[in-house]
């Protein structure tokens, strides 16, 4: 694998796993906050106070949840850095598509692990082709696009 391949692939995995990160930490219907809201009552279950317990694990809720907002940040911004070096490496043509197709693919192993989401038949289909526009996408030879590149400012030097 060269050089971009691993910077595109990387964006597009960084660009699924940041948006992961957002929903598992940001979405109502998440465990994560009920975990933390559970796991902070069972601490604090010992103590007296059940007032400032329940304000107490209201604020660790919302810690967790700015955790989670700042990590997607990070994600994205790293994810940002790994493609545009990917697409000045190879292009923005490959690039793109590269990046595309790995965030798909890493989207739907999220949801499928960790949402408990469904994929049909025809999902399926789709995301093959978008495999094979990759494939083809990776066999043009960047090579012969500069020789054909020199050969046709030639041509325009000599018309």
């Amino acid at each position: 694998m060269t050089t971009w391949n691993r910077r595109a692939f990387l964006s597009g995995f960084l660009g699924a796993t940041a948006s992961c990160i957002g929903k598992l930490g940001l979405d109502s219907s998440s465990p994560i906050p009920s975990y933390s809201l559970t796991f902070c009552e069972q601490y604090l279950a010992s103590s007296s106070s059940s007032s400032s317990n329940d304000t107490v694990c209201a604020v660790a809720v919302v810690g967790v949840r700015i955790v989670c907002l700042l990590l997607m940040i990070g994600c994205n911004a790293v994810m940002l850095g790994s493609f545009l070096d990917g697409m000045n490496e190879s292009g923005s043509v490959a690039a793109s598509a590269l990046s595309t197709a790995a965030n798909f693919c890493f989207s739907a192993i999220y949801g499928i692990v960790l949402f408990h989401e469904s994929v049909s038949w025809l999902w399926m289909l789709g995301f093959m082709f978008i495999l094979v526009g990759v494939w083809l996408l990776s066999t043009v030879n960047l090579t012969t696009n500069t020789a054909i590149k020199v050969e046709v400012e030639k041509r325009k030097k000599n018309s």
